[in-house]
């Protein structure tokens, strides 16, 4: 029987926890013919079977939950022998408030049960069972300590992460009960951890790649990815000990304009100017130990593009210097390929900011937060299903941020955190979230249980928003951070207004648009009353923003009902949340777009959407190249991950800002499933919107890919035609000369 062991003490402050067991196993490896290990640790662990590294864990979770890993024979069979075997489990124990999207309880705890089983063995040699009691060891590694980082280690007590010679110190551990086969005693009590089984793969590990050298000087050398990642560094140095190297990560050079003012140039430059800054504030600092020589790789991923080494002695040498991306697994089913080579580095460079961004959750950013946003991962899950038909990393997003609702029935801003962030709006990209998984799910019993299983949760999401109406019905004050978008002027993120408490238009626009989408997903699961409730609360609040937010002179949806201020926010929400349609939505954006009144531009996290509303209102192709303006001069300056707003970016890495792997696989190409679950697949590509001479591609879908490959061909002056090829999953195809601009066609994939 295996037990959760933890640790005597209580410790105050982060530390490494290395918890071991060795035994002896009767047979060779040869001989088994099935093994397995389950393991969950607090608050994260690296588990290694005799020196080799076998997984990690436990995937990041909710508050209530802890998930634990289940290794099979696959991957364990090559790394037990006979006689002789050690698992070493190297747990890292955090302190109150830093690593903030991981949980934990009050001691380093671990739990392993295993059992390897045989074939032709003699009696009593057929299993060998093994786990987690009170016969494991278990030291504490106090040379090393933890410092300030973003996301990763918040708010614990300023430092160095120091290491040199192992300064190990043994501790005693106590012995806890099993876990309960569903996490609850006889009485109803929890256990110690509820525990389910990793609902993801493990995170992927590319093979060593080597660093270029960018820039070196007498105690400082300079090293460069090639791009943008995320990814393990190892460092190999030989010097003197007690030598110092500090490893600073940073995204980009950071250099001054002629009138002084920081700004990010060509992404690729290495600047030699002095006044030019490395830009990083994410560190690690080594120290040589008494032989000589170290390797060092972090616990944790780092982002980056370049990394500085700075040493306290010249004479340190660097014997190897690579680095290991790490990314949740994408096996990519969906690709595009593009004549314009612009637009397909735009694809790559879509892809890579994803996987930058998607580990065991999504994320804001990987080089700060490290925190999965609803809105963020709202777009992200839509970009993601654009390139792999894998929907275990986006459902997991959606009950991870379900699990984080409130009281009064917000969700949290982000979540998994220790932390508790509220963003009003956030609660309605989750249930547009929730919508598009079931858009894009496969249709049929089990899709309608994960969304049913959430319909709660997200009438409760909705009901709150209930208590923020004011006098005019609309959205007014809230004491929560009412962020919209990026916007110059726009302190916080916040339209003018909100932060005075007057009702802001955008608010109460989504808050529709959430109506709406929620009536959508209760129908899918034969909710019908609830659903008709939904659209007629969404027809009722339409009426009123019609009402108190329509500037007739201007003949656009005002910011807030009291001021005279506009923007594409408001326009696009307008028409995406279906207050307003048909012509009157065509004329909407036209004047938005190009009309005479000034109005506030969206950034990259609204630029999806600003697409979408154009794309409703008929007007994609006469605006979209305006809005890929922005995408393009990313790549003229060089950058291989999107970022997170135009100018002068904080952050060179942002999820949100991917748009582009979208545009082209459901514009472009044209593909969109017009049933859920692709039952039904129109096709309407917008092959002259960026005047691509050919363009082709393959679409995940729950059947399979379907490729579909585009190109002009010659017609008469002033005409615009082309010709298509798609073939099916099944191996079936559909092909057409001179199909006219704006064409549709439309295929049944459930042929069931």
């Amino acid at each position: 029987m295996s037990f959760w062991i933890c640790t005597e003490e209580k410790p105050l402050t982060t530390h490494f926890y290395y918890f071991t067991q060795n035994f002896d196993l009767p047979l060779d490896s040869a001989d088994i013919s099935s093994a397995r290990l389950s393991i969950c640790a607090d608050s994260r662990y690296r588990l290694y079977i005799n020196g080799t590294f076998a997984g990690e864990g436990p995937c990041q979770g909710s508050e209530y939950t802890r998930y634990y890993e289940t290794f099979e024979t696959a991957a364990l069979k090559p790394l037990f022998h006979k006689g002789y075997n050690e698992i070493c489990v190297e747990v890292l124990y955090l302190q109150e408030n830093s690593f903030i999207s991981i949980f934990r309880g009050s001691r380093p705890s671990l739990w392993i049960d295993g059992e390897i089983e045989y074939k032709g063995a003699q009696a009593g040699q057929e299993k060998f069972c093994f786990g987690t009691d009170a016969s494991w060891s278990c030291v504490r590694e106090d040379n090393v300590t933890f410092r300030h980082f973003p996301g990763i280690h918040i708010s614990t007590p300023p430092g160095e992460e120091v290491w040199g010679a192992p300064k190990l110190v043994e501790v005693n551990i106590i012995q806890l009960a099993p876990p309960q086969p569903r996490g609850f005693t006889v009485f109803g009590l929890a256990d110690n951890y509820l525990l389910e089984p990793r609902p993801i793969p493990q995170l992927e590990y590319g093979c060593p790649e080597q660093f270029k050298i960018a820039r070196r000087g007498d105690n400082f050398l300079e090293i460069d990815a090639g791009t943008y990642t995320t990814a393990l560094p190892t460092i190999s140095a030989t010097g003197a000990p007690g030598s110092v190297i500090k490893i600073i990560y940073s995204e980009s050079y950071v250099t001054k304009d002629a009138a002084g003012n920081r700004f990010k140039g060509m992404r690729d430059a290495v600047y030699t100017d002095p006044s030019a800054e490395f830009g990083g504030m994410v560190f690690d600092v080594i120290h040589i130990p008494d032989s000589g020589t170290i390797t060092f790789t972090p616990f944790w991923y780092r982002a980056f593009r370049f990394i500085r080494l700075e040493f306290s002695d010249p004479s340190v040498h660097f014997d190897s210097l690579t680095y290991s991306t790490c990314f949740y697994p994408f096996p990519l089913s969906g690709s595009f390929e593009s004549s314009d080579q612009a637009l397909e580095e735009m694809w790559k460079v879509s892809i890579n900011t994803v996987k930058c961004c998607a580990h065991e959750i999504f994320i804001d950013c990987p080089y700060f937060e490290q925190q999965q946003y609803d809105m963020d991962s709202c777009l992200e899950m839509l970009f993601t299903l654009r390139m792999i038909d894998d929907l275990r990393l986006p459902f997991k997003s959606v009950t991870d941020l379900a699990r984080s609702q409130i009281y009064n029935g917000m969700l949290q801003a982000n979540y998994p955190s220790v932390m508790t962030q509220i963003i009003p709006n956030f609660t309605l990209f989750w249930v547009l979230m929730l919508r598009e998984y079931v858009r894009y799910a496969p249709f049929g019993d089990e899709t309608r249980r994960q969304a049913s299983e959430l319909l709660g949760t997200m009438d409760k999401a909705l009901e709150s928003f209930e208590i923020f109406r004011d006098e005019t019905g609309l959205m007014g004050a809230n004491p929560y951070w009412s962020f919209v978008d990026w916007v110059p002027g726009w302190p916080g993120g916040v339209t003018p207004g909100g932060m005075e408490g007057e009702p802001l238009t955008v608010a109460s626009m989504l808050f529709v648009a959430a109506l709406r989408c929620a009536s959508e997903v209760a129908g899918y699961c034969g909710r019908a009353a609830r659903s008709a409730e939904y659209a007629q609360r969404a027809d009722e609040l339409s009426a009123l923003i019609n009402e108190k937010c329509w500037d007739n002179d201007a003949k656009l949806f005002r910011n807030t009902p009291y001021r005279r201020e506009f923007s594409e926010h408001t326009s696009l929400w307008a028409v995406l949340s279906g207050i307003v349609t048909g012509a009157e939505a065509k004329d909407l954006m036209e004047r938005t777009m190009n009309g005479d009144i000034p109005v506030a531009h969206c950034s990259f996290s609204m630029g999806f959407f600003l697409f979408r509303a154009l794309e409703k209102a008929a007007l994609y192709d006469k605006y979209a190249p305006r809005l890929f303006e922005g995408w393009q001069r990313m790549l003229d300056n060089h950058c291989t991950t999107w970022c997170e707003n135009p100018d002068s970016p904080r952050s060179e890495c942002h999820g949100w800002s991917s748009a582009p792997a979208y545009e082209f696989s459901a514009m472009i190409l044209g593909a969109y499933p017009e049933e859920d679950g692709y039952r039904t697949l129109r096709v309407k590509p917008h092959m002259f919107v960026l005047n691509t001479e050919k363009a082709s591609g393959s679409v995940p879908t729950p059947f399979g890919p379907v490729k579909i490959s585009l190109s002009r061909t010659a017609a008469a002056p002033g005409t615009r035609t082309y010709s298509i090829d798609i073939t099916f999953p099944d191996g079936s195809s559909f092909a057409k000369e001179n199909c006219a601009d704006g064409e549709e066609f439309r295929f049944t994939l459930d042929k069931a």
